[in-house]
């Protein structure tokens, strides 16, 4: 039997239902909801973890060669420790002030999270890159020089994250409207409107 067929798709709809009357209205629902749930679970920690990989880039995220990262240094002054959980992902990592100074005399006083810097580059001249976008080059982006390809790398797995995030928070809906109508109720609904679409 080809599963990808008609003839699969059926055979699948009658297996779920089939468990679903086995364990009764009330487990088949609460069944869905602890999909749900999980899936939500599964939302969270791909999200830290994905978000951790990443943290451990320390460039500026510049993968075109426009605008071009411009070299720049920075003195390093008070940072703050944030984990186990944060915006950098798992882990503890350093957020430091820090004043870049750049190839065309500007000093820019900003923050750079994900322990591109720590305490122990106090009192040194940091390399450092800025790029910036925006109208007018309003937007700028301050990171160590690392090569272009592990931009690259950390781009893709942005592409990922979002991918993967998508596909859970789909399985999230598609679980809750089972666990709320039923999974007899859902495919009676499924198998309406594909005869409505083929008619």
């Amino acid at each position: 039997m080809n599963e990808a067929g008609p003839d699969g798709m059926r055979q699948i709809q009658r297996d779920q239902i089939a468990a679903y009357e086995r364990r009764g209205p009330f487990w088949g629902r609460l069944t869905q909801f602890g999909v749900a749930v999980a899936l939500i679970a599964g939302i969270v920690v791909s999200t830290l973890a994905l978000g951790t990989l990443a943290s451990f880039y320390p460039g500026t995220g510049a993968v075109k060669p426009t605008p071009a990262e411009q070299p720049a240094e920075a003195d390093v002054g008070d940072c703050q420790r944030v984990g186990p959980v944060s915006g950098d992902g798992l882990g503890y990592w350093w957020h430091c002030a820090v004043t870049v100074r750049t190839r065309d005399g500007r000093e820019v006083e900003t923050v750079v999270g994900q322990s591109v810097v720590t305490p122990d580059d106090r009192g040194k001249s940091i390399e450092f890159r800025e790029v910036c976008y925006g109208e007018g080059n309003t937007e700028c982006r301050y990171g160590r020089p690392v090569a272009r390809v592990w931009a690259l790398a950390i781009s893709m797995l942005g592409m990922v994250r979002i991918a993967v995030f998508l596909l859970l928070i789909i399985g999230v809906g598609f679980s809750l409207v089972r666990g709320v109508i039923g999974v007899p109720a859902y495919y009676a609904w499924v198998n309406r409107r594909t005869k409505r679409g083929n008619a």
